[in-house]
C-alpha cells in the first residue's frame, strides 16, 4: 500500500510589511521560491496601502501540499521560517507585528 499523496495540505497565512512600491507579486514569487516541493500554491488575501512611513501590508496564504506524509509540526515552522526569510531578502518586508 502506498502512501504517495497521502499528506494533508496546510495552510498559512502570514502578513507582511512592505515599502509602498514593492509589488505584490515580487513577494508572492519569493514566498513561493522558499521551498517548491512543498509550497503548492502563495495567493494574496489583503492588502493595505497608506501605513506610516510608506509602508504597505500585504497578506498571503500559503498552501503547503507534502508528497508523502501528513507534515509536523516542526516542518511547518521550517518552511514558515523560509517564507519569512525569503520574503525578507526579495522585499526588505517584515512580519506585521
Amino acid at each position: 500500500i502506498s502512501n504517495a499523496g497521502d499528506g494533508r495540505p496546510v495552510e498559512r497565512d502570514f502578513a507582511f510589511v512592505v515599502d509602498a512600491q514593492v509589488e505584490a507579486l515580487t513577494l508572492v514569487n519569493a514566498a513561493a521560491g522558499a521551498d517548491k516541493a512543498l509550497i503548492e500554491r502563495v495567493a494574496v488575501f489583503d492588502q493595505f496601502t497608506g501605513l506610516e512611513g510608506g509602508k504597505k501590508s500585504i497578506a498571503i496564504t500559503a498552501r503547503l501540499q507534502p508528497r508523502d506524509k501528513t507534515l509536523t509540526d516542526a516542518e511547518i515552522e521550517a518552511v514558515a521560517a523560509k517564507i519569512v526569510e525569503k520574503v525578507g531578502k526579495a522585499t526588505g518586508g517584515v512580519l506585521r507585528g
